[in-house]
């Protein structure tokens, strides 16, 4: 499979530099943005997610910790592709070649890069270090001094998780519409991320128990669907909170962003896909899965994760596209597709990489609840 995805890698290289260079830049950069914020969410959250089962001496399944672990692997990636997205600027963001005066002070492209860059590795490099240490096996978890010690490395990663991952929802993706704005669109933006994390964990969890990486009873892949559960949940209830205030407001300035998206295609038709799609079927498979005991085929559960990760992708789309351009089309066409399976190829070589750099154990006896 590393030939496969090292050859597919090229190809999105190849066709996100094209189509940088043509007609259709504001389709490409549209679509390199989705698939960075998408990807890059991806790879940060797996270590905050860890970090959250720290903290919070989540003992139900260490394999499961350390599965979550595994997405860093294309953080070193992420970074030098937000330095490439530099280069697309002009194109994504208006206030570049046309400064609003009254939001100058805060959207200016040196203030703007700097805290983007800093942001992103500060919580990089947070996250391999709170990696690196829990990895370190030669050190008793029981030892108190390291438990404390991974506790204030996952307190600082949570925090500036939530700090950066807040700011790519506002700087990167509401300030392509520099004129609307929500006070909730990071906290949202933060929220889908953590849906997205908990739907690859699924995923992740039940492959690993397939390839004999792990050992991880059904009762601990019911707690991992307990949590995507909860997450598609309160993933919707943000857009919903975000959304009511907006309605009953009627401010045109506000207003404008969704009647742009909900009452014109094909950006109509995609909303209901993602709503369908991403919260109606999870939510009742899920509803149903919970309430019985824990089922010993996982089948369904993968398929109700993909419908979580290909719907905030589809969200992501329905957020950037009509920001950037009023004639965007749904990003379905040859280079689009080049471009999305080049990111995927990434993440995948990146992750397979982190199996061959920290040698992460997942087949841990299991602890219990």
């Amino acid at each position: 499979m590393n030939v496969f995805w090292g050859l597919v890698a090229p190809v999105g290289a190849i066709s996100s530099l094209v189509g940088a260079n043509s007609t259709d830049a504001s389709q490409v950069w549209s679509i390199y943005l989705v698939n960075l914020v998408f990807w890059s969410g991806l790879a940060a959250t797996g270590p905050a997610i860890a970090g959250m089962m720290q903290v919070t001496e989540a003992r139900w399944s260490p394999s499961v910790r350390r599965i979550a672990l595994t997405t860093a692997g294309f953080l070193p990636v992420a970074f030098v592709l937000f330095l490439v997205l530099f280069a697309g600027q002009t194109v994504l963001y208006p206030w570049v070649t046309k400064p609003i005066p009254s939001k100058a002070a805060w959207l200016n492209p040196p203030f703007f890069w700097l805290r983007t860059w800093l942001c992103a590795v500060v919580l990089f490099a947070v996250c391999f270090a709170f990696v690196r240490a829990l990895l370190r096996d030669a050190i008793p978890p029981e030892d108190g001094r390291e438990r404390a010690r991974r506790n204030r490395i996952a307190v600082i990663l949570l925090t500036v998780w939530l700090v950066t991952v807040s700011l790519w929802g506002f700087d990167l993706v509401m300030s392509l519409d520099p004129k609307w704005y929500s006070g909730l669109f990071g906290g949202y933006f933060a929220v889908s991320t953590l849906y997205t994390a908990f739907c690859l964990l699924s995923i992740f969890t039940i492959r690993a128990n397939a390839r004999g990486r792990a050992s991880i009873p059904p009762a601990a892949v019911q707690d991992v669907a307990k949590l995507q559960f909860a997450m598609s949940i309160l993933w919707m209830y943000f857009f919903w909170s975000q959304y009511i205030v907006i309605w009953y407001g009627n401010v045109p300035v506000e207003t404008r962003f969704f009647v742009e998206r909900v009452f014109v295609q094909p950006w109509m038709t995609l909303a209901w896909v993602v709503l369908i799609v991403g919260w109606l079927i999870p939510f009742a498979y899920l509803l149903k899965r919970l309430t019985g005991r824990p089922p010993q085929r996982h089948a369904p559960l993968v398929v109700v994760a993909i419908f979580g990760l290909v719907a905030i992708f589809l969200e992501r789309v329905f957020v950037v596209f009509p920001s950037v351009s009023p004639s965007a089309r749904l990003p379905f066409g040859p280079s689009d597709l080049a471009i999305t399976a080049g990111f995927l190829a990434l993440f995948m070589l990146s992750r397979r990489w982190f199996f061959a750099r920290f040698k992460p154990v997942l087949n841990l006896p299991h602890t219990g609840h």
